[in-house]
């Protein structure tokens, strides 16, 4: 990773992180080995809803044709706010992303008639997590490798969810690791919630 960015990143590690010295480590070491030899996944939390958690049988409407059909999701909502032991008036909504096997992105770029070379540059840039609207996810076991789309958020009652998930419908794939999580986050952030849009809302546009 370039020694920029990582020192950005480094300044800018959690204070859970910060205050264990041999997870702060492991986390720099992980960036500086990036994007190579980097666990994004763990065996931990099996059965808990965690932002970031990837889950199969995501229900999903489309808009346009009302049909209805069920997709791979990767969790946005935070794990607070998920949680079933949190007692709230209102029931919750799971936010999720859609998640596309990388091959199947590659065969629609290639029937939008793009180069051969433009979209080997462009899977290479989403591997290495340049693509701010894209999240790359590495193969794991019978898990493909996949990308989320973050301007495709979707959203499922959380009662329905956990429904669907006694029923062994909705199933959990994997859970982040400590680095996949913080670079799922950073991902996010930048996609999301970026303070330089260089839009001055109190000030009027200059007219010509």
């Amino acid at each position: 990773m370039d020694a920029n960015i990582l020192d950005n990143i480094v300044k800018h590690i959690p204070f859970y992180l910060t205050q264990d010295k041999d997870a702060k480590e492991g986390f720099v070491k992980n960036l500086e080995n990036f994007p190579n030899n980097i666990n994004y996944y763990t065996s931990y939390y099996p059965n808990d809803e965690l932002q970031g958690d990837g889950w199969e049988g995501l229900d999903i409407i489309d808009v346009v044709t009302l049909r209805k059909c069920s997709v791979k999701g990767i969790i946005l909502s935070n794990s607070c706010d998920i949680s079933t032991e949190n007692k709230r008036d209102l029931p919750p909504n799971i936010l999720f992303a859609p998640i596309v096997e990388l091959e199947v992105y590659r065969n629609k770029l290639i029937k939008a008639g793009i180069a051969e070379n433009q979209i080997n540059s462009k899977i290479e840039a989403i591997k290495k997590q340049k693509v701010t609207s894209l999240f790359y996810l590495p193969t794991m076991g019978n898990f493909p490798e996949s990308i989320v789309i973050f301007d495709d958020v979707r959203s499922i009652p959380m009662n329905y969810f956990q429904s669907q998930k006694s029923s062994q419908i909705i199933k959990k794939m994997f859970t982040l690791s400590q680095f996949g999580f913080y670079l799922f986050l950073f991902k996010i952030s930048v996609h999301f919630c970026r303070f330089h849009e260089k839009v001055l809302r109190d000030t009027p546009p200059v007219q010509s």
